[in-house]
């Protein structure tokens, strides 16, 4: 069966200490299986793994305008964070994809 996209949303990247995370009601729907994701509006720096703390100059995946990626599997969609690199706020748009 092929994925369908259940729901979206535009997520605004800040300095938020720790870094952004993904909508939890959203992330958590139960079909949901994986996010994909296009940067708009400024680079931003992300991270999976919920030992590191995210800064803007800490380690992790810079990601510019117009790259995607895609987030897959439960444990990586709750422990997904962002973080703006500069003064400008990014915006992150996400389609959310499940079994439909």
């Amino acid at each position: 069966m092929a994925l369908t996209v259940i729901d979206s949303e535009d997520i605004t990247i800040d300095a938020t200490a720790g870094g952004v995370k993904l909508t939890e009601a959203k992330r958590k729907a139960d079909k949901v299986v994986r996010a994909r994701c296009t940067v708009e509006t400024a680079q931003v720096r992300s991270q999976v793994d919920p030992a590191v703390t995210l800064l803007a100059g800490s380690i992790g995946e810079i990601w510019n305008i117009g790259d995607k990626f895609i987030i897959t599997g439960k444990n990586d969609l709750e422990n997904f964070r962002a973080i703006r690199t500069g003064s400008t706020s990014g915006k992150l748009v996400v389609s959310y994809e499940g079994l439909g």
